[in-house]
């Protein structure tokens, strides 16, 4: 495959560090002369290459812009695509009408981002085993940790390809590019592998100087997080080599995050993303961004620190002297379904959604415009980057998985076993809001997944969970234009194709030079 052909030429270990908060670990200074053939030789060298494999999370502009998060909620129900005109972004329009073409650019983006961070975690755990140190507690937690984020690189990958080559090794010699497609099956149980094998060797704890280095916690919630996703796609328990996780497995990880970490629910919901709030006490797995690398290159961004997301999402006010934001985008405009989930007297609406009506001085009308955006990952003067190219340099830390999450899926694994349990951690994500209590019932726990977590990116792949009849009530939405909506009706027309069951397309450029090993999703 051409990707792996590029991903594995050579490993890319000058890299920066994630957050001026981490300088002592994520950051490193760049050593032009440094290749894999002179590499891997000391401790120091092997710290090097975890800040590489830790590094591709921020990754969201190989081709073109493919942040993951936004393009989930652009697929779901809770966001249309936007951007200034039709004719903006025309492969981030596609993914929002699910009519996405085979050769979509920031789809081959996605994939590539992946195989790069999985080449990297195989490489580091490859050539860690051959070197001698003196601190083996250093080997064995940072095997932990390139164990967990090749987890993570996979299961996202296998949510939106789900036919994906297995690949546990760095492949260096050419005669091994081509790899065969793998039953999604043996990759989840991958997953599922590496995170067991993950979690006793991961710190309970962060030190404030490492922040960004993931937890036990964080692979715990992980496993809980795969496994509803699995069982729900595919009706049966995970797989993971030897053993199997159970729903009463996951639900005693999920409940061990829950009663045992020092995580908890911030007490004031509208911090969550402020600046003062990253990596919280609610924080259990956190992607950092920084400007703390002034960054100006547009032909390479992703050799920044910055957060494409609230560039991209947020509105383009007229006059950013006169407001709260500077100008973004407007990619993923809120739907009014979604606004239409809270109850009125929730907090958390004015928390997740920006009306257009709070400006003070107007906004440009792109494409798609509902006179909504959201209020979590956007232009807020609070993370105006204090150098370089002010769209390349946003620090917006990614809350990959909260408190609030972790609840609500303890909430899901207990609903059946343990109702009495099940309620009370719905009870703490509405008592935090001052929302009364409901029944622990299963519509009631969707419903506060979807208000809790909105524009978080969660929405669409709970929707594949629950089955694709769900999905397609919910994601498919009639051409109408609504209260503040301005653009012509077939512009707010979706129709969510079950036949593709979810899955965006294999890139073609990488079937066609697979020898046949590729082949394209279904309905595509």
């Amino acid at each position: 495959m051409k990707t792996l052909r590029i991903t594995l030429a050579f490993l890319i270990v000058t890299i920066a560090g994630f957050a001026s908060s981490c300088d002592s670990f994520l950051s490193v200074e760049p050593l032009d002369q440094r290749v894999e053939s002179n590499f891997y030789e000391t401790q120091e060298d092997a710290q090097e290459a975890l800040v590489a494999v830790y590094d591709v999370l921020q990754w969201n502009t190989i081709i073109g812009f493919h942040v993951p998060e936004m393009l989930s909620d652009i697929a779901s129900d809770d966001a249309f695509a936007g951007g200034a005109s039709r004719n903006d972004a025309p492969n981030i329009v596609e993914v929002d009408k699910h009519n996405i073409r085979t050769t979509n650019g920031e789809i081959h983006g996605l994939w590539q981002k992946y195989y790069t961070g999985i080449y990297r975690a195989n490489k580091y755990l490859t050539e860690i085993e051959g070197l001698e140190l003196d601190d083996e507690a250093f080997k064995t937690r940072t095997m932990a940790e390139a164990r967990f984020l090749r987890a993570y690189y996979y299961f996202d990958l296998v949510r939106f390809f789900r036919n994906v080559p297995l690949i546990t090794v760095p492949l260096d010699n050419p005669d091994e590019y081509n790899q065969p497609q793998a039953d999604p099956s043996e990759v989840y149980e991958q997953i599922a592998q590496d995170l067991l094998a993950a979690i006793p060797d991961l710190p309970e704890t962060i030190p404030s100087n490492e922040l960004g280095r993931t937890s036990k916690w964080a692979a715990q919630a992980l496993l809980g997080k795969v496994y509803l996703y699995y069982s729900g796609v595919f009706d049966e328990d995970l797989p993971a080599g030897g053993e199997t996780v159970t729903q009463a497995m996951a639900a005693q990880m999920i409940d061990d995050v829950i009663n045992l970490s020092d995580h908890d629910l911030v007490e004031n919901y509208e911090d969550i993303f402020t600046p003062e709030f990253e990596f919280s006490e609610e924080s259990v797995f956190e992607i950092a961004y920084a400007d703390s690398r002034p960054w100006y290159d547009w032909g390479y961004i992703q050799g920044g620190e910055g957060n494409m997301a609230p560039q991209m999402q947020g509105p383009r006010v007229d006059q950013p002297g006169d407001e709260d934001y500077q100008r973004g985008w407007s990619f993923s405009p809120v739907t009014q379904e979604l606004v239409d989930a809270f109850d009125p007297a929730d907090p958390r609406l004015d928390a997740t959604v920006l009306f257009e009506s709070e400006f003070n001085e107007g906004i440009s009308i792109g494409y798609q415009h509902t006179g909504k955006f959201t209020n979590k990952y956007t232009t807020h003067k609070a993370y105006t980057p204090s150098d370089g190219q002010l769209e390349l340099n946003w620090g917006n830390n990614y809350r990959v998985i909260r408190f609030a999450d972790v609840l609500l899926m303890g909430a899901e694994l207990h609903l059946d076993t343990d109702p009495v349990q099940s309620k009370e951690y719905l009870d703490r994500v509405r008592e935090r809001v001052g929302m009364p209590e409901v029944a622990a019932t299963m519509e009631n726990i969707r419903n506060e997944r979807r208000i809790e977590l909105a524009m978080e990116g969660q929405r669409y792949w709970d929707l594949q969970r629950y089955g694709q009849n769900i999905a397609e009530q919910h994601i498919s939405i009639p051409g109408a234009v609504k209260q503040d909506y301005q653009g012509d009706a077939p512009d707010f027309e979706v129709s969510y194709n079950t036949a593709k069951v979810g899955l965006f397309p294999v890139p073609q450029s990488e079937i066609d030079i697979s020898n046949g090993q590729l082949q394209q999703n279904p309905g595509y």
